[in-house]
């Protein structure tokens, strides 16, 4: 008969700081919302691939709900995200944006309500008002304008 290991409790990830590139997205009152135009890990060797992120947590909790990295190579988001988290693919057709795709999430409630069942947040999907997905939709896409023009100038 074999004996079940017990398996080490998955390490859930945490919301970052204000600051180091991170912005903090209004999102009403039942989200707290980051977003990052390029995060770059420590110690990456620079490579081209543009790393935005987007990270979700529901109002009052540290650890994350969910991540979208809508990078312009192997574009993905995590449900749940941990140190060895499951990466589910964003597919991006040709002529479209990562960060297009990821936000659609934003600006169809019910499929980012469904992410945040998904997540076991189940009662904070019930509670999030549209109004504020779409906000927090338009406020990721100017900061990212805006991260944009700066990388270019």
């Amino acid at each position: 008969m074999k004996s079940e290991q017990p398996q080490p409790p998955r390490m859930q990830q945490t919301m970052p700081e204000d600051g180091g590139g991170w912005h903090h997205v209004n999102a009403g009152l039942h989200l707290h919302i980051m977003f990052h135009p390029n995060r770059q890990l420590l110690g990456r060797e620079a490579d081209g691939i543009v790393r935005p992120s987007i990270m979700v947590a529901v109002a009052g909790k540290r650890e994350q709900a969910l991540l979208f990295d809508p990078f312009s190579v192997g574009s993905h988001y995590h449900i749940r995200p941990s140190l060895r988290g499951k990466q589910l693919p964003l597919w991006v057709e040709e002529g479209q944006k990562p960060l297009d795709i990821a936000l659609a999430f934003f600006e169809k409630p019910l499929r980012f309500r469904g992410l945040l069942s998904q997540a076991e947040e189940r009662n904070a999907a019930s509670l999030v008002d549209d109004a504020d997905l779409t906000r927090a939709a338009r406020q990721i896409r100017e900061l990212d304008a805006t991260a944009g023009k700066k990388s270019a100038a």
